[in-house]
């Protein structure tokens, strides 16, 4: 009889994060076509709600967010334990007030293209909505913005995590 320890928790990991990476494009698959233009902004509610969870989840794993360089390290942390270990970033900058970041792969944009679907339809907005809120619940004294996406066919995603003025 095969039971959950025989399999490694590494793998266990990867079909997780495969398994959460992938299920906000199935709900797109699904819903976008009944819910129409409704979809983008009932789907924008629920990743704000997730950017929530992130501050919850790096309270609770003791993770620090007290200045840009903490949240962009605790985000990475969480963002990878959720959507899997396919992320890899490159810090461009890094002051405790300013991380500018590169995302030069990403989960979420992986499985988009395996699915078949347009990253810019199905992932940009909610990655946008998600990155800001789990940013500004970490530290409201720090924004998210995004200057370049892959989404939308750039070589990266230029993340920039700052102190709000």
């Amino acid at each position: 009889m095969v039971n959950i320890e025989d399999i490694t928790a590494e793998k266990r990991w990867e079909i997780a994060a495969k398994s959460a990476s992938a299920m906000p494009l199935i709900y797109d698959m699904h819903f976008r076509n009944v819910l129409g233009d409704k979809y983008d902004e009932i789907e924008r509610s629920i990743w704000t709600e997730g950017g929530k969870e992130v501050k919850n989840l790096a309270t609770a794993l003791g993770l620090p967010s007290d200045n840009a360089i903490e949240v962009n390290e605790a985000f990475g942390v969480i963002g990878t334990i959720l959507f899997g270990p396919e992320f890899r970033f490159e810090i461009v900058e890094e002051t405790k007030d300013r991380v500018v970041e590169k995302v030069i792969e990403c989960p979420i944009l992986n499985r988009a293209r395996e699915m078949g679907l347009h990253p810019e339809t199905v992932a940009l907005k909610t990655c946008m909505t998600f990155n800001r809120s789990a940013v500004e619940n970490l530290n409201p004294k720090y924004t998210h913005r995004l200057n370049a996406n892959m989404c939308s066919g750039s070589r990266y995603c230029e993340m920039i995590i700052e102190r709000q003025t």
